[in-house]
């Protein structure tokens, strides 16, 4: 049982990484549909007798362009399993790998028009990692690439006749209003992140608040029984160790009745205080109702729970109070149980160390009592 915490800038990082992953299948696809699709360009110009882009140029281009899109795919997959690589760094390899598959496809079909603003698509993607530099770059990149195609179709004798100059102003002016679009999404993206975060980490404030007892700041009642269940589920598959500590002030009544309610809540949160040293990954407790409380200790042994409550106990019992006279001191009772049979309810496990708590305080108090031991 850990305690460690998600935040809301995780909850983020894990949108992203499934966004990353969605669009590396989505690349699989593009890069596989260009193949796919380049293959049948070339059948289909040598049957209708179209010799314009079958020859063994063009056949190298394909070859080529092929080769850097594929290079892209491996890098960003390389990049996006490494565990030394940033979000931030995953993030922007994401996109530039997705820019560099659409911008060598445009500039392989240089001569169709709507291809000079493909890889402003990028652009798009950038946003939803909400990255405002590389959003930028995809905008110089798109705007490089229509220039290189334009370029090509010049230097080019067989696309003159398909290349208008207005098309190319056409195409950049597209390029920047999907920009603009794009920083408009990216705000709305940024936006929409920040309040994830601060509601994600403001449930999760708000959920540690109510399953903490206000006065001790260890689980209530309801909240350290669920934590027994889970304790126990993860024991029923994994057959290991797990005990349940029922610990009860001594004379605590007295105390109240004597020195005032308020000495009494000082004396909860004293035990309180000394439970918390021991608590760990394998070691929680919450305040089970007036001065009791409830330990669950998983995946130590018997002696190691001996060792861990005689601790307590040893610890407690040293604690000075101001309001007590020279030489009192304050001591609780413990029972506890280790689970052997694992189809047992939480109820009835709890029950067997209530069972073991009573001998202990039939007994003499201040001491320790293992239900196995009363059997």
């Amino acid at each position: 049982m850990g305690k460690n915490k998600t935040t809301g800038v995780q909850h983020i990082s894990y949108r992203q990484m499934s966004f990353r992953k969605n669009l590396l299948k989505l690349e699989y696809v593009l890069v596989s549909l260009f193949f796919v699709f380049n293959i049948l360009y070339l059948v289909i110009s040598k049957v209708s007798g179209d010799n314009t882009f079958t020859g063994e140029d063009y056949i190298l281009r394909v070859v080529v362009i092929m080769i850097i899109e594929i290079f892209c795919v491996i890098i960003y997959r390389y990049i996006n399993l490494s565990e030394k690589a940033g979000d931030e760094t995953k993030n922007r390899v994401c996109c530039l790998s997705m820019y560099g598959i659409l911008a060598a496809f445009e500039v392989l079909h240089y001569g169709c028009s709507p291809l000079w603003i493909a890889p402003a698509v990028a652009m798009i993607f950038s946003t939803f990692l909400v990255d405002r530099i590389t959003t930028i770059l995809m905008l110089f990149g798109a705007l490089a690439s229509e220039a290189l195609s334009v370029f090509m179709c010049f230097s080019d004798d067989m696309s003159l006749s398909g290349l208008r100059i207005n098309e190319a102003i056409a195409a950049a002016c597209f390029i920047i209003l999907l920009f603009a679009m794009s920083m408009l999404l990216f705000k709305f993206n940024e936006i929409q992140s920040d309040d994830m975060i601060k509601y994600y980490d403001g449930e999760q404030e708000l959920k540690e608040k109510l399953e903490k007892e206000y006065l001790t700041g260890l689980y209530s009642r309801l909240a350290i029984f669920e934590k027994l269940k889970v304790a126990m589920h993860e024991a029923y598959f994994s057959k290991s160790e797990i005990a349940v500590a029922m610990l009860d002030i001594d004379y605590f009544k007295k105390i109240n009745d004597t020195y005032g309610h308020d000495k009494g809540d000082e004396v909860l949160r004293r035990l309180s205080s000394v439970i918390s040293q021991y608590m760990d990954d394998d070691c929680y407790a919450g305040r089970y109702g007036g001065e009791e409380f409830l330990v669950v200790i998983t995946n130590n042994s018997k002696r190691e729970c001996d060792r861990i409550l005689n601790g307590m106990l040893n610890n407690f019992r040293n604690q000075r109070y101001d309001f007590l006279p020279e030489g009192d001191i304050i001591t609780f009772s413990v029972g506890y149980c280790m689970l052997h049979d694992y189809d047992i309810t939480p109820e009835r496990f709890i029950k067997c160390a209530d069972k073991a708590l009573y001998y202990s305080k039939e007994h003499g108090r201040n001491c320790i009592t293992c239900f196995d031991n009363l059997k």
